[in-house]
């Protein structure tokens, strides 16, 4: 059975608590055996994982610099993770920003919000979908990022997953994830399932 990390933050989060996501997590995919944390300092024992998940909420404070070096060692060394919306919130580490591949800018207010899958690995079996969500914005990191996911909102197209190799690991980048009920649609849950079957190899 496949270790997984998932780190983020119960009572002291900003605005998105781990609450509920843990168990949506664990009820789609049942036969991975998570760990859930809110204590960064976890991350120093990532190589005792099979993967990590980030669902950190702190826009504010950079993670601790040991935390850092253990997350950029696991990841440079073949270490994969999923990163689910505002789990980016580790781009305050410039470091951090440059392996996940972005930095978020801000978001406009709630809405529904068509996201549409592009032909790729990751996305056989699933479909557009159309969810209330917050439309993420960010600013890119010029490297090699495969795109496999955007939103239109007024009249443009916005990037809302992406994959990326860097060093010997591997990152996916996935927008939608405000509140547990999200989560709750079949297409997403299909892509979701898709990305850790990837990176985590099951």
């Amino acid at each position: 059975m496949k270790k997984i990390l998932v780190f983020g933050m119960y009572d002291n989060a900003m605005y998105h608590p781990l609450t509920g996501v843990d168990d949506y997590l664990k009820g789609i995919m049942p036969d991975i055996e998570f760990t859930f944390t809110d204590n960064i300092l976890d991350l120093c024992n990532a190589s005792a994982y099979d993967g990590l998940i980030s669902y950190w909420d702190d826009w504010n404070n950079p993670i601790p610099a040991s935390s850092t070096c253990a997350l950029l060692q696991y990841i440079e060394q073949g270490g994969a993770l999923l990163v689910l919306h505002n789990g980016i919130s580790l781009q305050l580490q410039d470091s951090l920003e440059k392996m996940l591949g972005g930095r978020f800018l801000t978001h406009p207010q709630q809405e529904e919000i068509l996201f549409s899958v592009k032909k790729h690995a990751l996305t056989q079996g699933c479909s557009d979908f159309a969810i209330v969500e917050e439309p993420y914005q960010f600013t890119l990191v010029d490297d090699e990022k495969d795109i496999f996911l955007t939103y239109h909102y007024r009249g443009q197209e916005y990037p809302a997953g992406w994959h990326k190799n860097y060093k010997k690991g591997q990152i996916i980048f996935l927008t939608p994830g405000h509140t547990p009920e999200k989560f709750q649609n079949n297409s997403y849950t299909k892509l979701i399932c898709n990305c850790m079957q990837h990176l985590f190899q099951l």
